[in-house]
């Protein structure tokens, strides 16, 4: 069953990271942030040790080959 969360509480979640939305705004990309919620909170409950591998994103890389 997929998460959700009103809209309230996604309107609280955006001005704590400083987005003031309009309310066109949320519902537009409120559905986006719901279809996230379930993969986040399974790779948030990994449980992993010391000597996993860190995995790093760095979006301007570029591989010259």
């Amino acid at each position: 069953m997929a998460e959700t969360i009103s809209l309230e509480e996604f309107r609280a979640l955006t001005n704590r990271v400083g987005l003031e939305l309009t309310d066109d705004e949320l519902e537009h990309l409120k559905p986006m942030y719901e279809h996230f919620l379930e993969p986040v909170a399974r790779m948030n409950a990994l449980d992993l040790d010391v000597e996993d591998l860190a995995v790093v994103f760095s979006p301007g890389w570029g591989p010259e080959v």
